[in-house]
């Protein structure tokens, strides 16, 4: 595996492609990374983006084969990444997910929604304070992430409840006639390693739902 940052330089051919990701958000974003590997057949990645200096985006790609440098308006640094963990091992981790709750409806049939808004459907009319509304959706969010089922599968063991950096709704735009509509949480927190493998099987897969946009890819340091 290759984990990469990806930064539009300043030029023309930059700019235009700065004003098509502030139309189509994510999903643009995709496209744009989409480009560095045309030597994958599948082209499979997960990607992080944050605000850079001046207000640039970059990117952190985690891929199979490394990002070509096909145009001088990115600046790519990759390194190979393969992380030797063991049981018992502590990371700081940074974590954007989409996280979704499977709801039925009258017929039995299953609809995915986002967590947070679904919390505070449920207390519709119980007049809470914004403050209280906001409790309400960050515990819904912490029961998300600290489900014991659920990190169970990633093989690991959160040490405390993470800290929530951000949630945002997003609303990208994928072709005139087709949006698409999600949102993420940005976790910040400190992780024990419970099965190496298991983790490391699941890091390369990516967390959650909505990879293609953005979310997954767990940025992880020892401690």
């Amino acid at each position: 595996m290759f984990l990469s940052k990806v930064t539009l330089l300043p030029s023309a051919n930059a700019a235009k492609e700065l004003a098509a990701l502030t139309n189509n958000g994510a999903y643009g974003s995709h496209q744009l990374l989409w480009k560095l590997f045309t030597a994958d057949e599948k082209r499979e990645f997960l990607f992080r983006e944050q605000q850079g200096a001046f207000g640039r985006p970059e990117f952190y790609v985690l891929s199979k084969h490394k990002p070509e440098q096909i145009s001088p308006m990115f600046a790519i640094q990759s390194k190979a990444f393969a992380p030797k963990l063991a049981v018992g091992d502590r990371l700081a981790f940074k974590l954007r997910v989409n996280p979704t709750i499977a709801v039925k409806n009258g017929s039995g049939k299953s609809k995915r929604h986002d967590v947070l808004m679904h919390a505070k459907y449920q207390h519709k009319g119980n007049k809470l304070s914004a403050g209280e509304l906001k409790a309400v959706m960050e515990q819904a969010a912490h029961q998300w992430i600290a489900n014991e089922e659920r990190l169970a599968q990633w093989g690991i063991q959160l040490d405390s409840l993470p800290d929530i950096e951000c949630y945002t709704q997003h609303d990208s735009k994928k072709s005139k006639e087709q949006r698409i509509r999600f949102s993420t949480v940005d976790f910040q927190g400190v992780l024990t390693v419970k099965a190496p493998e298991l983790f490391w099987q699941q890091y390369r897969q990516g967390f959650g739902r909505a990879k293609a946009m953005g979310c997954g890819l767990m940025l992880i340091r020892r401690i």
